[in-house]
């Protein structure tokens, strides 16, 4: 049992649930133990003057999903409480912290994801350029996703825009940075984003009445989570331009961002190639709307310059797309290539923009499907490692809670990368099925040893509980009932406990 308030690690929680028979390299807190969580957490200000220390708190709350919980209460409620002694009142005082700069955590294990997958592959790549995978371009990809949530009284919750069922519902939009090196992509940065709407009735959406109501708390204006909470209410264009700075900070040095048409504004376009004197590309799909190109002497929109080359079309065979190819210039940012494509011979129009004119068709349609892993980041993330299930009416809950969802991706992607490549959600359920074994063969043994202990004291026999259990394990007869009770998986691992 996890029973020391000074613990130094989590190897306490590695002796409990730990699948004896695996190897040191299959188990996740191997995984887990590379990147120093509890070191990253210190120099995130992610600190404890006494009592359980953040990382090993941290390393518990990774834990959830594969106990299939994504509450505090209703872990301390389950049948896994007894893995910890530390105290709901204790997860909530880390997860609530307003000093806590989770935004630095975050980054730190992306940068040690950088720094391991470097050493698995061997390769005498610059860290510093994060050029982890030789020959391949390095993406930064920048994108938004629902997150509905309950409770009307959630610090800072309204009303926003889902585009695929087209109503309106009660969350937050997360808007997250993502860093693709070549292999994998892996999550940098995210906020939280409210819509305050046109409606100067109902402000997010919510009468002034339910707006009074939100839980509200007080913070020093130099705390993290004061400056969290006030970037709900900055457009996005903003928020996603101001992580992508952040983010070069830290060395994460991108040769094109990837965006789809919300974010490819003439605005955001130009402030990617302001970055580091134009080194770094933008590479996205635009709308046909009524920007224009100078084409020739003329200024066209997308739809006219589209109209005026169909003539110029050419096909590609291995996208199976027809295609038009043209150098443009863009106001205030100089020469860029547009690419407008369809797939059938019904089928609408898109529009590809890149300020890399050296790009061809088949180049720049590979490199923006790059773009995708992002979705398929937010699918794991929903799927598996409760992002977005935060229920808390603080907002500093949601921030902690969302970066720990991050982060469990991020070891589990390491995992992945060094394990070819398998599905996260395979290895999801294979540390899911290790901890709920161990879990059942430990609360299973306890049985055992409380009805045999209880049968010694009312059937007042004379023999050391130790003494009789050995004979009974060692008893062939008792092993096939043992076995047929509860399978011989997981009666290896009740042998392995004792």
């Amino acid at each position: 049992m996890i029973s020391q308030a000074n613990l130094h690690s989590f190897d306490e929680i590695t002796k409990t649930i730990k699948d004896k028979k695996d190897t040191i390299s299959d188990t996740l807190f191997d995984m887990i133990r590379p990147f120093a969580i509890g070191t990253l957490a210190s120099k995130s200000n992610i600190v404890k003057e006494k009592g359980f220390r953040p990382g090993y708190l941290i390393t518990l709350l990774m834990l959830f999903p594969f106990f299939n919980i994504s509450a505090v209460r209703s872990f301390f409620l389950s049948g896994y409480a007894h893995l910890s002694e530390a105290q709901k009142d204790t997860v909530f005082r880390l997860k609530n912290n307003p000093m806590f700069n989770w935004r630095r955590f975050l980054y730190l294990v992306a940068k040690r994801f950088i720094v391991l997958a470097d050493d698995n592959s061997k390769g005498s790549c610059s860290v510093d350029k994060t050029k982890v995978s030789r020959g391949k371009p390095t993406c930064m990809i920048l994108d938004d996703t629902l997150q509905p949530k309950r409770g009307k009284k959630i610090e800072g919750i309204g009303r926003v825009y889902d585009h695929v069922t087209h109503r309106s519902v009660l969350g937050f939009k997360n808007l997250v940075l993502a860093f693709w090196d070549g292999v994998s992509t892996i999550p940098l940065d995210f906020s939280f984003q409210s819509e305050q709407g046109k409606n100067k009735n109902r402000p997010f959406g919510l009468t002034f009445k339910e707006i009074k109501a939100r839980y509200l708390k007080e913070r020093s204006q130099d705390s993290h989570g004061f400056q969290r909470l006030s970037e709900t209410t900055i457009d996005k264009i903003t928020n996603g331009l101001d992580m992508i700075k952040r983010a070069l900070r830290y060395s994460f040095i991108p040769d094109y961002v990837l965006v789809d048409s919300w974010f490819s504004s003439h605005r955001f376009i130009k402030s990617i190639r302001s970055f580091r004197k134009g080194a770094i590309h933008f590479l996205g799909q635009v709308r046909m709307d009524k920007r224009k190109y100078e084409y020739q002497g003329e200024r066209f929109t997308g739809k006219e310059l589209k109209h005026r080359l169909k003539k110029k079309a050419k096909r590609s065979r291995r996208f199976n797309a027809r295609y038009i190819e043209v150098l443009v210039h863009y106001q205030g940012i100089g020469e860029v290539k547009l690419f407008f494509s369809r797939f059938t011979k019904q089928g609408t129009w898109h529009l590809l923009l890149t300020t890399n004119k050296k790009l061809t068709y088949n180049e720049a349609l590979k490199l923006y499907n790059v773009r995708w892993s992002i979705e398929v980041l937010f699918k794991e993330l929903k799927q598996h490692l409760n992002f977005g299930k935060c229920q808390s009416n603080d907002f500093d809950a949601h921030i902690a809670d969302t970066t720990i969802s991050l982060v469990t991706h991020t070891i589990l992607s390491m995992y992945k990368r060094i394990h070819d490549y398998i599905p996260l959600g395979q290895i999801f359920g294979k540390f899911r099925e290790i901890l709920l074994q161990t879990t059942l063969a430990k609360r299973l043994w306890n049985l055992f040893l409380t009805v045999v202990t209880s049968l010694i004291q009312v059937l007042d026999l004379k023999q050391d509980v130790e003494e009789l259990i050995q004979k009974v394990l060692n008893s062939d007869r008792a092993k096939i009932m043992l076995e047929n009770l509860i399978g011989r998986s997981t009666q290896d691992q009740i042998c392995a406990t004792i």
